[in-house]
């Protein structure tokens, strides 16, 4: 299911860049004309979306004198896209046009003369694919983050740090996103968070939020786009916002293509193949995904048992070992049947094999710090799985200029089965047996299917109003058969533990409504929207019998209003409710027990998250810097959250409650600077005070609050010529969590790429946690005990990569890199 973009996008930062080249054209004119004379060149910068011309706002219009191009003025497109160029003296000058998000546009032979001393340029069509316009090169070059009031583009081509990574490693670069060490997302610091790809709930989104993301290679994506606050036509779930991944889609005409082969330390791999061909028309495309990582993990743990002087005191050690192994091979097509009617398609295989390795040794100790009792315990589990992504979407247009009507249906089935094997010894403290050593075999198998249907329409209305209306319809339907057993000793037998055993069934039905109305008017525009959701959720454990049904509609309006203080500020503030339905983990009671001290499950009875979220943003564009101000205020209901409970016997127990209420709020900058042309910066700070609140049938441990606050800063060099490079710092304050708190982190992750055989392939070289500090230190209470825990996965790691481009696409770049290399001259 595609999401159509929300109505009043902000402008995208407009960058002024100076132009030290330019080649001299046959026509020459004289340039001494009297300095009395004085003229104008105007002009509207427009684009084409969805069969309207667009205003393309803050573009940045620059004119040279071609005899030295020398600068001979400079402004920025207003709101309707209109520039005017003055004190212009007759001669022969150059224009060149820039605006993030566009190609260049430049026009030679721009003649002044005393006799006509103005020219209007008329309306300049300015377009996001590279072409030729009157034998000259429209090209341009995206930036590493655009920015709009409500969301922020990260264009992966800009980020050697995450090169030969995946989409976890990109989201460790994203302004307002942190990452835990089980690649457990949070934005803004709530962890409800939407996954999104190309608009779309991928079958990935059937798996937790760390296995989305780790499914997907960076290579094949171009972009993820942050929206904070999204309107009335996005889903309402998710409290922090939505993580939308726009994949790779070539749009040049005939055969193209690209590879990438990437080799890492301590046996990590991938590669990538992605493959496009269009012939008027049609546009098929094929990509092919691997990769095969191997990573190590470790986790100590002491906790102070309060009330057990036996087992007063333990001591944790876990060391592990994964390998993933993972293919994701895709078809589609792209047809344009008429002008006014398009068809795409597309299928997606990804099997997968994973295998995690571990060994544990806990150590019990009384008052005195004396050895009472140790436990080892080695656990191996072995999985394997694949699923199919089925994607249909119809594109109609209508005479009507703007009206739109599309319908999106996406299928996701996968199936995995997975194999747990379990040893455990218990010996006192003369290391004689304590019992008979432990065997336990756990067999799972999962079976999920998420389908959705959409249909959007969009109506343009009189005096600049829009109108968007849409329904929708998701099913997910989550199967998990548990079984356990357990074996004793010596003895060879099997013995079926219907305690740990069970089969969990998660079936949800979600249909939705809503309205979309918005206007502009001069300096203001507005939109207000409606959403309708009701969802019918049974959960069903098939073991005992249980189930619980639960059924719920809700109304979530949303409100935008922005105002364009001039020509380079604007102000938006906005409201939206949102939702946040608990997920599988959360709901599906199944006891884990592979860490037999701090088992964990479920709770099939919890409530939907409600959340109120207000905005007021920013934003500021000049000519080499943009800044971008939020203010946010976010109220939840009925929170979920984690609570751990200490039992009579030293085990851990932790499951999930509802809490009564939580509230966040706070100051969040983004600063994107031009220091020079070759070296730019951008980074963000974000400030947050959370409060937690329980009621009176929820344990004292769990209400609590603090400030915390996060900093990160991208330096990208151009070395030289085709040499670019990238250092990345990232801090995170302490902050809370439900009984606890994480303290703070950092990293330091460096990356250089360097553009090889004329433009056509590129080596790069990264290095993640560079200093090797990104370690987490979590501090736990609750009632009867208090624990702390350091843990580290493998982050230090280094990848060597190639990539290799070829087709007509490929000849565009070599181009490109031609003419830049040329305008750069001077600055090496």
């Amino acid at each position: 299911m595609k999401s159509l973009p929300i109505l009043c996008l902000s402008a995208l930062f407009t960058l002024l860049l100076s132009v030290s080249h330019a080649q001299t054209p046959a026509l020459t004119v004289s340039e001494t004309s009297p300095t009395t004379t004085s003229g104008t060149v105007t002009g509207t910068l427009v684009y084409e979306k969805e069969g309207q011309k667009l205003p393309v706002q803050f573009g940045s219009v620059a004119l040279f004198r071609t005899a030295d191009s020398t600068a001979a003025g400079g402004v920025i497109s207003d709101e309707k896209g209109t520039f005017k160029l003055t004190n212009v003296t007759p001669g022969l000058y150059y224009i060149l046009i820039q605006s993030l998000g566009f190609k260049d546009f430049s026009e030679k032979n721009i003649i002044l003369t005393a006799d006509k001393p103005s020219l209007d340029l008329g309306t300049v069509l300015m377009t996001q694919t590279a072409r030729e316009l009157n034998t000259v090169t429209v090209t341009g070059q995206k930036e590493l983050i655009e920015y709009s009031l409500d969301r922020k583009i990260i264009n992966v081509d800009k980020l050697p740090t995450t090169l030969g990574g995946s989409a976890l490693d990109i989201m460790q670069n994203v302004p307002s996103v942190t990452v835990d060490i089980d690649g457990n997302l949070s934005l803004r610091g709530s962890e409800n968070v939407i996954i999104l790809v190309d608009g779309k709930p991928s079958g990935l989104t059937g798996m937790d939020r760390q296995a989305v993301l780790d499914q997907i290679p960076a290579s094949s994506i171009e972009s993820i786009e942050v929206i904070t606050n999204p309107s009335s036509k996005f889903d309402a779930d998710g409290a922090a916002g939505i993580l939308n991944i726009i994949l790779k889609k070539e749009k040049a005409d005939g055969f193209n293509g690209s590879a990438d082969l990437n080799i890492g330390t301590r046996d990590k791999y991938n590669a990538s193949v992605n493959l496009n061909n269009r012939i008027n028309k049609l546009n098929t495309f094929m990509s092919y995904n691997f990769r095969d990582r191997t990573r190590f993990t470790y986790r100590d743990n002491d906790r102070d048992n309060f009330n057990n002087e036996t087992l007063r005191y333990l001591e944790q050690r876990q060391d592990g070992t994964s390998r993933d192994v993972n293919h994701n091979l895709r078809f589609g097509f792209d047809w344009e049947a008429t002008k006014q009617f398009q068809v795409s398609g597309s299928i997606l295989y990804r099997p997968e094999y994973d295998r995690d390795r571990d060994v544990a040794r806990y150590r019990y100790q009384n008052t005195g710090r004396e050895l009472t009792q140790t436990i080892n315990r080695t656990t191996d589990e072995e999985e394997v799985g694949g699923g199919l992504d089925y994607v249909l979407g119809l594109r109609k247009k209508f005479d009507k200029e703007g009206r739109l009507l599309t319908f999106d249906a996406t299928l996701s089935t996968s199936k995995s089965n997975q194999l747990s094997l379990f040893n455990q010894t218990t010996t006192d403290a003369l290391a004689s047996e304590v019992t008979d050593d432990l065997y336990q075999r756990n067999t799972r198998e999962n079976k999920d299917r998420v389908a959705v249907m959409q249909l959007d329409f969009v109506e343009p209305l009189a005096n600049k109003a829009k109108l968007e209306t849409g329904l929708k319809y998701t099913n997910r339907l989550l199967d998990g058969d548990f079984q356990f057993e357990n074996r004793y000793g010596d003895s060879p037998t099997w013995i079926y533990d219907p305690r740990l055993s069970n089969r969990f069934i998660y079936d949800e039905h979600t249909s939705a409504a809503y309205a979309n109305f918005g206007q502009e008017l001069s300096k203001w525009s507005y939109q207000f929207g409606l959403r309708l959701e009701n969802t019918d959720l049974t959960t069903e454990q098939r073991t005992t019998g249980e189930v619980a049904t639960q059924n719920y509609t809700y109304l979530f309006p949303s409100a935008f209003l922005n105002y364009e203080l001039n020509k380079a500020q604007k102000m938006q503030v906005n409201y939206t409710r949102r939702i946040n339905r608990p997920w599988t983990r959360a709901l599906n009671p199944f006891v884990d027990i592979s860490d037999p001290l701090n088992i964990r499950f479920g709770n099939p009875n919890l409530r939907p998250e409600l959340i109120n979220s207000f905005e007021l943003s920013h934003l500021w564009y000049g000519k080499s810097t943009s800044l971008t101000s939020t203010a946010f205020y976010r109220a939840t209901t009925d929170n979920v959250t984690r609570y751990r409970r200490l039992r009579d016997d030293g085990v851990t127990e932790q499951t999930y409650l509802n809490l009564a209420r939580s509230y966040s709020y706070g100051l969040e900058f983004v600063l994107n600077q031009d220091i020079t042309r070759w070296w730019k910066a951008n980074g963000n700070f974000s400030y947050y005070m959370s409060t937690i609140k329980g009621d009176p049938g929820v344990p004292d441990v769990l209400t609590q609050s603090n400030r915390s606050w996060t900093a990160r800063i991208n330096s990208n060099m151009t070395i030289a010529k085709g040499f670019d490079s990238q250092v990345s710092i990232n801090y995170r304050s302490p902050f809370i969590i439900p009984q606890g708190e994480i303290q703070s982190f950092f990293n330091v992750d460096v990356g250089v790429k360097k553009e090889v055989l004329k433009g056509r392939g590129a080596i790069s070289l990264r290095v993640s946690d560079i200093f090797n500090t990104l370690r987490f230190r979590i501090n736990t209470y609750g009632e009867g005990f208090t624990s702390y825990t350091s843990a580290k996965r493998e982050s230090r790691i280094a990848f060597l990569g190639f990539t290799y481009r070829f087709g007509k696409q490929a000849q565009q770049l070599q181009k490109e890199r031609e003419e830049r290399d040329s305008g750069m001259d001077e600055d090496y």
